[in-house]
């Protein structure tokens, strides 16, 4: 006698939480695993530390570690959060026929109903992955909270800037331009997906593959990461400051005949660039944005990289002495300053 499958016994539901329950058990004994590293560590600063009757240190420089790695967690659950809204709002209602659609069709119709909460959990798992890296940065923001209006009374002799800057201020400006670039990167890959996923970007359409608000939003997002870059440069300048280039350590002929013309140059490019991508939201295609990368890429290999190298080449080596000898007198002045 055959059984319909509606006569089998059906799973209880404490059977299934107790799946469930071993589910998460496994996980945290996963976690607890690949942790035990950092476990070690953290409970090994505590005891050198305690050994120094320094746990006021301790503490304060875990209490920061914690407010970095929530306050970027927050502002990166925030952005990616926001974009996957807005990719989810802008999804064209219409989605012609084909063989793209056929198949995520059958995605949607799984996801559709609960958009909200995949949103949030695809937010979530990449902001546990991404945020707290920030956390790393903790001497660069203490040194930048304490020494933000402390000054030196000296100034390099190339920006004229005090040299209280290049110790407190500049590296956690590094930072954080790098960081946001970074998650602009991911924010905009995932908006992609998105976006794909949503039908607002098809490969394979005879007719439109973008529609207009998600070139829009693309746009922005482009033009944002074109503006971090110029900012990028505008800081790298400074950077000049710690070459290794030269006959001595500091900016040295090349870097301030070739490199830092080049990076005055990569910067109007960027700004130019994220003008591009805006103006590019009330135009067909994407013509501009495609002539503002490549443009920005020839000049940071030809003008970047290609033309310093080729100055301190055939330049600066032939005739190092006479061609350093300015710059090599900055550093000895600067080696007599008091400290």
């Amino acid at each position: 006698m055959s059984v319909a499958p509606t006569d089998l016994p059906r799973r209880g539901p404490a059977r299934q939480r107790g799946r469930i329950g071993l589910v998460i058990a496994a996980a945290v004994i996963f976690v607890l695993l690949i942790s035990l590293r950092g476990i070690a560590g953290f409970w090994t600063d505590y005891l050198w530390f305690a050994e120094l009757h320094q746990t006021g240190v301790w503490k304060g420089v875990l209490g920061t570690k914690i407010l970095l790695a929530v306050v970027f967690s927050a502002v990166f659950f925030v952005v990616l959060w926001a974009d996957l809204f807005i990719a989810d709002r802008i999804a064209p209602k219409f989605r012609p026929a084909g063989p793209e659609e056929e198949l995520l069709a059958r995605y949607r119709a799984v996801v559709g109903p609960r958009a909200g909460l995949v949103r949030v959990a695809v937010a979530v798992v990449l902001t546990a992955i991404a945020g707290p890296t920030a956390q790393s940065q903790w001497n660069k923001w203490i040194l930048f909270r304490n020494g933000a209006h402390v000054q030196f009374g000296t100034k390099d002799p190339l920006f004229h800037k005090d040299l209280s800057f290049y110790v407190f201020r500049l590296p956690f400006y590094k930072f954080l331009v790098d960081w946001a670039f970074a998650t602009l990167i991911i924010v905009l890959v995932v908006t992609l997906v998105a976006h794909y996923l949503n039908g607002g970007i098809r490969l394979q359409s005879p007719l439109q593959r973008v529609t207009p608000q998600v070139k829009a939003h693309l746009s922005v997002l482009f033009a944002a990461l074109a503006l971090l870059k110029a900012v990028g440069y505008w800081l790298q300048r400074y950077e000049l400051n710690f070459s290794s280039r030269g006959a001595v350590h500091g900016a040295t002929y090349t870097d301030v005949k070739a490199q830092l013309p080049a990076l005055k140059l990569l910067m109007a490019i960027s700004l130019f660039a994220a003008i591009l991508m805006i103006v590019n939201i009330s135009r067909r295609g994407w013509v501009l944005p495609v002539i503002a990368v490549g443009l920005w890429a020839l000049l940071a290999v030809v003008v970047g990289a290609a033309y310093p190298a080729f100055i301190q080449n055939f330049r600066v080596r032939p005739n190092e002495a006479d061609k350093e000898r300015s710059y090599i007198a900055r550093n000895i002045n600067a080696l007599r300053l008091p400290v």
